[in-house]
């Protein structure tokens, strides 16, 4: 039986923490004794009672100063791993690969790297600060046994940096809503075409652009569902027009794709969106940010249309591309289950595991 543990600073339900659980959903837990071990509050309780119900053995380390995990290793982490005699530790996040890199362990050190961090990090933290973060961040990556980025985009740029980089895309589970939503309740036309986002409203997230691009050229039938919150939010109310819903942070993000067409992000970064992944999942077409990123996955379906990438100076071109070529909700939904699932980004990372 191999000892596993899995490290992030805190588990939900999105984001990394949607990778990590679907890793252990859908480990051989006939090969693998699988525990998780988060470092800071921020837990969904309700995902780690599901989690130590299902047979994970969970450690809350609580640790109050992020500054300090990465000045200095921590002693709440490194009892946990001495105690668990651990034969893998799989990290996630900065934080995470700063203190595994510091560990004195036999254990083999996995990690996935979630985004580009040449990107990520300068616009969370600007110039100065970000060129420290990424050289602190490189620095430990290059003690792990194995780093593996979440898409082949991410990979292109790290194989520039480390030598222990090799990459596995981002999968999810088949997703289902939990409640019913109607387009009458959005104010929507029965007979729309609805395109939708959802994610945080912030500059990286470029949503205040989108909206702006969207009051442009949107035809009479086309409206925008805009899901989420963030410091663009009141940016984003005062650029909308009477075919943009502004419908705040939602729970059940996949009930609103259910009345949707065309998932649409004009993010300036992303590692592989998760949200474009459900969406698929969901049959829905794509219009996409001309990103590395956003290239992999529409260039992905050869046999089966996704849909469009857009840059600032072709997006009413690209619109009009994708009103002409509908996209087929079936053959989307089978292609997401075939090429960018959980059981097979699982099966990639025990072959990984297993090397």
């Amino acid at each position: 039986m191999v000892r596993i543990a899995y490290v992030i600073n805190y588990i939900v339900k999105n984001g990394p923490s949607s990778v990590v659980l679907n890793l252990i959903n859908n480990l051989d837990r006939s090969k693998y004794d699988i525990s998780l071990i988060t470092l800071f509050e921020g837990n969904n309780a309700e995902v780690v009672s599901a989690l130590r119900n299902n047979g994970v053995t969970v450690y809350e380390c609580n640790m109050l100063s992020r500054m300090k995990c990465l000045l200095g290793q921590s002693r709440e982490f490194s009892d946990v791993v001495e105690k668990g005699h651990f034969d893998i530790l799989h990290t996630h996040g900065i934080i995470p690969d700063v203190l595994s890199s510091r560990l004195h362990t036999t254990a083999m050190r996995f990690t996935t790297i979630h985004n580009n961090m040449y990107e990520d990090y300068l616009d969370s933290y600007g110039y100065a600060k970000s060129r420290i973060f990424i050289a602190l961040h490189l620095a430990a990556l290059k003690k792990l046994d194995e780093c593996v980025c979440c898409s082949e985009s991410v990979y292109n740029v790290m194989i520039r940096h480390l030598p222990n980089v090799s990459f596995i895309r981002n999968g999810i589970e088949p997703v289902q809503a939990h409640s019913v939503i109607t387009r009458a309740e959005v104010d929507v036309p029965e007979d729309a075409q609805v395109f939708l986002y959802a994610g945080v409203l912030n500059s990286l997230k470029n949503i205040v652009w989108l909206i702006e691009e969207f009051v442009r050229y949107h035809e009479s039938d086309e409206y925008l569902l805009v899901l989420g919150s963030g410091e663009k939010e009141a940016e984003c109310k005062a650029k909308a027009d009477d075919h943009v819903r502004m419908l705040g942070f939602q729970t059940d993000p996949i009930a609103y794709m259910n009345i949707s067409d065309v998932y649409v992000s004009a993010s300036k970064s992303e590692g592989f969106s998760i949200s474009v992944l459900e969406a698929l999942s969901r049959g829905l077409g794509l219009f996409l940010s001309d990103i590395p990123s956003h290239r992999e996955v529409v260039e992905m379906g050869q046999a089966v249309y996704l849909g469009e990438t857009f840059s600032p100076d072709d997006f009413e071109i690209k619109l009009n591309a994708l009103r002409q070529r509908k996209a087929n909700m079936a053959a989307i939904k089978a292609f997401q289950e075939k090429n960018l699932s959980a059981k097979e980004m699982t099966k990639q990372y025990e072959r990984a595991y297993l090397n």
